[in-house]
Parts: C-alpha cells; sequence; structure tokens
C-alpha cells in the first residue's frame, strides 16, 4: 500500500489533522482483506475508488472502540482526518453525535453530503479534491457554529503533550472546576479528557514506533511507565496484544 498525507491550509489547520490518499495494488488487497480499526481520536471521512468510479462514500466516528471491516471492492481511497472538536464548528452539531458511528457522507449531512460525493466523484485529482473539500469546510466555518474554543484549546494542548497531562491542573489552567470542564470536553470532543488523554498517547506510540527499536521503547518514550500498563492501554484499543496486531493489520 502507498499513503500520501497532505497538511490543510492555514485557515482549517485548528480543525483539520490531514488529508490522505492511499492506494493499493490488487496483490496486496487480496492478501489483506480486513481492516483493523483501532481506537481514534480522530473522525475520518473517506471516499473508496475501483478505477476512476467512486464506490463510496464513509464517515467513521471519533472513537475509543476497535473493530474489524472486509476491505474490497475498491483500490484507492481518498480522505480527510478531523480532530473530534472540529465537529460542532464544521457540521454544526455535538461532537457526541459522530462518537463510534460510521455512515455515509450523505446520511450525516443531507444535500450538502450528496452534493459533496458528486463533486468528490468528478474531481480528477487528489489537490482537486482537497480544494473542494477545504472550501466547504471553510465555508461552514464562516457561518454561525456552536463550537467551544476553550475545548478546542485544551485538546491541542493534550495532542502537544501526546497525552500525558493531569486534568485537574488542566481544569484550573482554563479556570474550570473539574466537574465543569469534564463536560464541557466531553459534549465538544465527544470523549471525557482522561479517555481523550489516554487514546492520544496510544496513538502517539502506534504513529511513531517505527522511530524506536521496538514497541516498548517507544511506549517508554511515550510516556507509559510500565510495559504491563502499555499492553493493557494496547489491548484496550486495538483488541490485541501490540505484536499480534502488527502481524495482523500489517501497519
Amino acid at each position: 500500500m502507498s499513503l500520501i498525507t497532505i497538511a490543510p491550509c492555514e485557515e482549517l489547520s485548528d480543525f483539520v489533522s490531514h488529508f490522505w490518499a492511499a492506494a493499493w495494488t490488487v496483490q496486496s488487497l487480496e492478501a489483506s482483506s480486513t481492516y483493523y480499526m483501532t481506537a481514534n481520536s480522530l473522525t475520518e471521512i473517506a471516499f473508496a475508488f475501483r478505477g476512476s468510479d467512486l464506490v463510496f462514500s464513509s464517515v467513521q466516528g471519533h472513537t475509543h472502540r476497535h473493530g474489524q471491516f472486509p476491505a474490497g471492492g475498491f483500490y484507492r481511497m481518498f480522505g480527510v482526518s478531523l480532530y473530534s472538536h472540529s465537529i460542532p464548528f464544521l457540521f454544526h452539531m455535538p461532537a457526541s453525535e459522530l462518537n463510534g458511528h460510521f455512515f455515509s457522507l450523505e446520511t450525516l449531512l443531507g444535500t450538502d453530503g450528496k452534493t459533496l460525493v458528486e463533486k468528490i466523484a468528478l474531481a480528477r485529482s487528489t489537490p482537486d479534491r482537497i480544494r473542494i473539500l477545504s472550501d466547504h469546510f471553510v465555508s461552514q466555518l464562516r457561518k454561525q457554529r456552536i463550537g467551544d474554543s476553550l475545548i478546542k484549546q485544551a485538546t491541542q494542548f493534550i495532542r502537544q503533550r501526546q497525552g500525558n497531562v493531569n486534568i485537574e491542573a488542566l481544569s484550573d489552567h482554563f479556570c474550570l472546576s473539574q466537574k465543569q470542564f469534564e463536560r464541557r470536553f466531553k459534549a465538544a470532543s465527544g470523549f471525557n479528557p482522561k479517555l481523550f488523554s489516554r487514546i492520544v498517547r496510544f496513538e502517539t506510540v502506534l504513529n511513531n514506533y517505527s522511530n524506536y527499536t521496538n514497541l516498548t521503547e517507544a511506549a517508554y518514550a511515550t510516556g507509559y511507565y510500565d510495559q504491563a500498563h502499555f499492553i493493557n492501554d494496547f489491548k484496550t484499543f486495538a483488541g490485541y496484544s501490540p505484536n499480534k496486531f502488527l502481524a495482523l493489520s500489517g501497519y
């Protein structure tokens, strides 16, 4: 599989993690027909293609759960990874409405979703598709929105610290009681802050383990203090032990 990621424009950088495009050969797709989903602090919007034809669109909401899905009938995908706190800003709905859900873009956005799918289907290149989605997101940001800017800052801080934060200290920093902070955080991001921090730390290990000698070294570098704690989190968020997950998923 080949995968490229593209950073968003500056206006969207607080809301969009990245755009991405992936492609498989027929042989690699046949060899690996199962998609292993881990817990994900991001919401993923994806478009699957077979040749030049759009096969389907999907919205995979941010989630603390793991799962498996059959992967077949397409050879290319294009998508965008959104920070969960961006859902109220971009879609004008609570982030909790997407938590753990999987559906089509048309189901989520109705007529707007149908129009976006049609435009993506007709686009000829990845840059064209990025422009289409970016224009839509920017237009939504310029409308009246229900997003919580304070919690947006809090989620960004947790990401910068790779999930290693003290929630009580963080709530004090934003001049909120811990109860107020947790209520607003869950409404704006779809997670309670402790769970979000755990998922971010797990994702940091998974996304950067190739920079280390092994997963254990990556875990210690990311803030895990013992191997048992790391393995427990990994099984919780991936469904398997670290080595078995990597062997099955080819991550």
